[in-house]
């Protein structure tokens, strides 16, 4: 800790520290303690000191998202109350569906459940959708499955659903929208309280994550080819990727009192891409 006036008022609890939940602990750092979280205990105490180092009230705790049992742990760190969850950790790249479903979204789940009892009236939940949450069709079952991500079975009932094996892109694009219903459904849940929640799905944004998926991205056209990056970013009405820095800024906006009536939606922060989908008859969502 280095703010004593900080010492005991409610937690901006930020659940990874990679690039966006860093920008996202330094932008809500300046009014609240900080709690990150992450596996990577290396990175984790790295980015403890860096912001230790740079004036902020911070501490850090390792967890397995995916683990219930580490979860659970976070409360005995929550004990001061918790003003803000951002919840930005998330895998994106090609690996076995059920770890990138487990991490995107039950991870999600299972903090929301643990945070709940420490939320203090006036806090917020922001967590991470992604333009890519929209492909998915409408379709009631599927809905219902990644409503209830915790019940046993999930992962073969949804697999029966999509198929043997998904796609890594078909299972983001699900997870994601999970995450926007989760968003949904706590704020329904948690208004009594006067607790928001909320999801913001950006589009295509010029991060750590995105880079590593590659130089080409899938055309969500009538075909399964897959198109360079530039030639993807043509299809935004703005010409150009996102920042990190676009992200965080609505994050930091959300999170504050200037916000307090917005609830219950999901943010697309996406430069167009979405209504360019709509025109063309990508989504239906």
């Amino acid at each position: 800790m280095s703010n004593p006036l900080f010492a005991n008022a409610p937690l901006a609890l930020i659940i990874g520290c990679g690039g966006m939940g860093m920008g996202t602990a330094r932008a809500l750092g300046k009014r609240h303690p900080l709690l990150i979280v992450d596996i990577d205990a290396e990175r984790l105490a790295a980015a403890a000191e860096a912001l230790h180092l740079e004036g902020y009230t911070v501490s850090g705790r390792q967890c397995d998202v995916t683990d219930p049992a580490q979860v659970a742990g976070l409360g005995q760190s929550l004990g001061q109350g918790v003003r803000v969850l951002a919840h930005i950790a998330a895998v994106g790249g090609i690996v076995d569906w059920r770890v990138m479903m487990a991490v995107d979204l039950l991870g999600p789940h299972l903090v929301a459940d643990v945070v709940e009892p420490y939320l203090v009236p006036g806090g917020v939940a922001l967590f991470i959708g992604s333009l890519a949450g929209y492909l998915p069709p409408l379709d009631p079952r599927i809905d219902a499955l990644l409503d209830a991500p915790l019940q046993p079975g999930f992962m073969d009932a949804l697999e029966a659903v999509l198929g043997d094996d998904p796609k890594w892109i078909d299972t983001y694009a699900y997870a994601k929208l999970g995450m926007m219903r989760l968003a949904e459904t706590r704020a329904m849940a948690w208004g009594a309280m006067n607790v928001r929640a909320i999801s913001i799905s950006p589009g295509m944004i010029d991060s750590p994550m995105a880079r590593a998926q590659g130089a080409t991205l899938p055309s969500h056209g009538n075909d399964d080819r897959e198109v360079p990056r530039d030639e993807k970013k043509d299809e935004i009405p703005l010409r150009r990727e996102g920042s990190l820095q676009e992200i965080v800024a609505v994050l930091d906006f959300l999170a504050s009192d200037a916000a307090s009536f917005i609830n219950g939606i999901d943010l697309v922060v996406d430069g167009g891409h979405r209504a360019v989908w709509r025109a063309r008859g990508v989504i239906s969502r």
